[in-house]
């Protein structure tokens, strides 16, 4: 009755956070620019991704809105972070994928193996999005592997996710580029005064990457139960998904890892509540997104420019969301990811909504594996490491 009553607590929380952003809907200049450049950094990868002719064109657009951060130099970091996690993970993943693909006795292990390090890792670590890029893109090739079963055609994807990663990672930083370095042009090319003034009227009040404290070292046991977690979340979904063939494996498997990344320094007994947050409003907003989305998509008919054109609105008004502080930034985060997902397919513009649907069983199915195995370890106790035990 406790946990029901928490989960209540969370929803109720979730629900207003978002009913009072959307009711200030007047955004402060700091949130449209943040807003616009989101907007403008998915259209760009959108667009890359096709002249390329990429298969996978969401995953250059949800790259494209991913890194970019309300600072230059908090997007800078995490385009280094995301190429450096997925040419690793990629790597690894083509190197051990062949290999194990044909025997699930080992493949499934070796799936939960990869994502308990990944969340063991990401937890309290400075360079947390890389090693979440790592093992996520480490997990999808190492699973895909074992359908091609060859390491030509393994490695041929491999290539492919990363050049779709570089692609949204450029675009977002060629965006970023302009509005960081376009205003001090202009600022410079102005009278001093008005460079004050301009100045003076720069400080927005929206945090920034670049500027937050660095995490610290989370308590072990506390990242060991999030880890045995991640573990037990993962073989069970690679476990269905290898007899059952279930679709949105990809996603499911980023849901488990993404919502076991928790605040540095919290308590083993502490980590209940964010995690389950996390969960509720990322199933908020991708249940919104995907009913906005879907019913938008026979409208648009596969039209291009009547697709780019709600795919941006989609983004600035998640954006919007995303930067408030009423409680619901990650219902925002993660409407505007799965909005991506519904409007971009995989290289070219459609108005079948089954692809998107398939992509957003998969979040939900790993939010109901993730919750079950919450359930049976949440009254696993870990002692903790001791000091000398840590060297």
């Amino acid at each position: 009755m406790t946990l029901f009553g928490t989960l209540a607590q969370i929803c109720r929380t979730a629900l207003f956070g978002l009913g009072r952003e959307l009711a200030a809907w007047k955004p402060s200049g700091a949130r449209a620019t943040f807003g616009a450049e989101a907007m403008l950094s998915v259209a760009l990868s959108v667009a890359l991704a096709n002249a390329l002719h990429l298969s996978d064109t969401w995953w250059a657009a949800i790259s494209g809105f991913a890194v970019m951060q309300t600072s230059f130099a908090g997007s800078v970091q995490r385009a280094a972070h995301r190429i450096m996690g997925t040419v690793i993970g990629a790597a690894l993943g083509t190197l051990a994928g062949p290999w194990i693909g044909d025997r699930p006795w080992l493949f499934v292990p070796a799936l939960g193996v990869i994502g308990a390090v990944t969340v063991y890792r990401a937890n309290g670590s400075k360079a947390a999005y890389a090693w979440i890029l790592g093992g996520v893109t480490a997990l999808m090739v190492t699973y895909e592997a074992h359908k091609f079963a060859t390491v030509r055609a393994t490695a041929i994807f491999a290539a492919l996710r990363v050049a779709e990663v570089a692609v949204g990672t450029l675009a977002c930083l060629l965006v970023a580029s302009v509005f960081h370095f376009g205003p001090k042009w202009y600022r410079k090319n102005r009278t001093s005064l008005a460079a004050s003034v301009a100045r003076a009227a720069g400080d927005s009040g929206v945090p920034s990457a670049a500027i937050l404290t660095p995490p610290l070292e989370s308590a072990r046991s506390t990242r060991m139960l999030l880890c045995l977690q991640a573990a037990l979340s993962i073989t069970i979904l690679a476990s269905l998904t290898y007899v059952l063939h279930l679709p949105g494996f990809a996603q499911a498997m980023v849901t488990a890892i993404a919502v076991l990344i928790v605040p540095p320094g919290l308590a083993i007994d502490s980590t209940r509540q964010p995690v389950m947050e996390k969960m509720v409003q990322r199933v908020a907003g991708c249940l919104l997104a995907g009913a906005i989305g879907v019913a938008l998509l026979p409208l648009m008919q596969g039209q291009a420019v009547l697709c780019m054109l709600a795919l941006s609105i989609g983004v600035w008004a998640g954006c919007h969301v995303q930067t408030g502080r009423e409680g619901a930034s990650y219902v925002g985060r993660q409407f505007t990811i799965a909005f991506i997902m519904v409007f971009v397919q995989d290289h070219h513009w459609s108005a079948d909504p089954l692809p998107a649907l398939m992509r957003l069983s998969g979040i939900l199915t790993g939010i109901v594996v993730l919750a079950a195995v919450m359930l049976v370890t949440s009254r696993l106790y870990i002692p903790p490491v001791p000091q000398d035990a840590s060297r």
